[in-house]
């Protein structure tokens, strides 16, 4: 997609999606979602042209889902200011920055994994 600010909206509503399927809590979904928005706009505030694109990758587990996304910017490499590092080590679980790649994971609470949505709760153990 475009690297242009009017375009997280779609970022976020796709990381709001699959994370209410994963059982992420509201307050997780919305860490995940501000997570995504720090990355773009530290991209966006960079210099570039716009022409310049990113790619998102989203790969949900048992555990909980990873966001990878890209820049095609040539040259690329991706420098998160103070400010968004201490946000990203308040609203994920990891992060990494490689490069032209910022790798993201959010974790589902322990209380979504372990669940059974389908036991009956009178006869689940306390």
């Amino acid at each position: 997609m475009p690297l242009r600010t009017e375009f997280v909206a779609t970022l976020r509503t796709m990381a709001a999606s699959l994370g209410a399927d994963a059982g992420f809590s509201i307050d997780e979904i919305d860490d995940l979602r501000l997570a995504i928005s720090e990355v773009v706009s530290s991209l966006v505030d960079g210099e570039g042209s716009l022409d310049d694109r990113i790619e998102a990758a989203f790969e949900m587990n048992g555990e909980g889902i990873t966001v990878t996304i890209t820049t095609d910017r040539v040259g690329a490499s991706i420098d998160l200011d103070d400010l968004a590092v201490t946000i990203l080590d308040s609203v994920v679980d990891r992060y990494d920055v490689d490069g032209a790649n910022v790798t993201l994971v959010k974790l589902a609470s322990e209380a979504a994994t372990t669940t059974d949505p389908t036991a009956d709760p009178a006869t689940s153990e306390a």
